[in-house]
């Protein structure tokens, strides 16, 4: 009976954590890049021991045209590269700007990576022809000449990744597996929304609120067996 009372308590607690966890999702639902997190769910180990996962889906989300040449959208399971004060990070969430150095940076401040390095354009800013084009394959260019090749790794299920703000991710390994070519495809002029469906959102939310109910009746009916069983045994 206090294995059953355990049991259930420990479904109350995975389900408070869900319910977290799809709150934070519609939080961000209109968060440019942003990847859902899939609730906490139970998973067997290779050791037959059962751990209390949360996964993050990384399904493409929707790509839609701005007026701004320096939004950019990706398509695929890649991601640009970011200096970050904690170090090299991931992100998709493609609203760049140039900063007073020249330097192509996020919303956030933090420099974007090219393959030669940080992305800077400050000797091209007094050129006539300043038109910024950037290819499907990342190429960079301000008139005709050729800055540089933006820097992509991939992001998908193929490694773990943590979190670390908004839309920028981390190798929980430590070590970025850089991207090839035919593994995206950059949209100029255009930002990916988060890939959120907040039908499926609130759907699971009404489960999940569901299944804590039952939860807490079993834990109050074993209470009130255990409270009972205790009393026949005092008497």
């Amino acid at each position: 009976m206090i294995k059953g009372i355990f049991m259930a308590a420990r479904s109350l607690n995975t389900r408070t954590k869900n319910m977290d966890v799809i709150a934070n999702n519609l939080a961000n639902l209109s968060t440019t890049g942003y990847k859902r997190e899939v609730p906490f769910s139970e998973v067997l180990t290779n050791e037959g021991q059962i751990l209390i996962k949360k996964f993050t889906d990384y399904k493409q989300g929707e790509l839609l045209p701005t007026s701004n040449p320096l939004d950019l959208g990706v398509f695929g399971n890649s991601a640009f590269v970011i200096q970050t004060e904690r170090g090299q990070e991931l992100t998709r969430d493609g609203r760049f700007k140039l900063n007073d150095e020249g330097s192509l940076v996020t919303n956030d401040g933090n420099k974007v990576m090219g393959q030669n390095g940080e992305i800077n354009i400050s000797d091209q800013m007094l050129d006539k022809d300043q038109t910024i084009y950037i290819s499907s394959e990342g190429e960079l260019k301000v008139g005709d000449t050729v800055i540089d090749t933006f820097l992509m790794a991939k992001l998908d299920g193929s490694q773990e990744f943590k979190r670390t703000s908004g839309s920028n991710f981390i190798s929980a390994e430590g070590n970025i597996e850089y991207a090839n070519k035919s593994d995206y495809k950059i949209n100029q002029g255009y930002l990916e929304e988060s890939n959120i469906n907040p039908i499926i959102e609130m759907e699971a939310m009404i489960q999940i609120n569901n299944d804590y109910s039952s939860s807490h009746k079993v834990v109050n009916i074993l209470d009130q067996s255990l409270e009972k069983a205790n009393e026949m045994g005092r008497v």
